[in-house]
């Protein structure tokens, strides 16, 4: 009998012969829902929480912009990206970088979560309705 390890190398070998698997091996493959539900959620959180200090910086940009082409002020705190991020580092430390990354967190969560769940339940519906 086959080792898990060997099980899933095997199946993500590329036929000898160069012919396309059949559709059962794919069918084979897919994850329950409610395992798409969690694994796509769980990586729109990752993903959104990873990134929100680039976020954040440019949103002080944007701002910081928006404020000189309105005639608010002409004083340049942030000169570019990394500019920003060393400012939010000096000013607050690692949590600096993150202020506001839990709004974007809830933000992006459940939106990632549609999109892959869709796209999953898509694919999954096409690859059985299409030949």
């Amino acid at each position: 009998k086959k080792s898990a390890r060997e099980h899933l190398l095997s199946r993500h070998q590329q036929p000898s012969d160069g012919s396309i698997r059949n559709s059962q091996d794919e069918q084979e493959l897919e994850l329950p829902f409610h395992w798409v539900v969690a694994s796509s959620a769980s990586a729109g959180a990752a993903a959104s929480w990873l990134t929100s200090p680039l976020d954040m910086a440019k949103l002080r940009l944007q701002v910081q912009r928006g404020k000189a082409a309105a005639g608010e002020g002409n004083q340049v705190m942030y000169r570019g990206m990394i500019d920003a991020l060393q400012f939010a580092f000096r000013d607050g430390g690692v949590k600096g970088l993150f202020k506001g990354a839990l709004a974007r967190v809830l933000h992006f969560t459940p939106a990632t979560c549609i999109t892959m769940t869709a796209y999953e339940a898509c694919k999954s519906f096409y690859s059985k309705v299409l030949p």
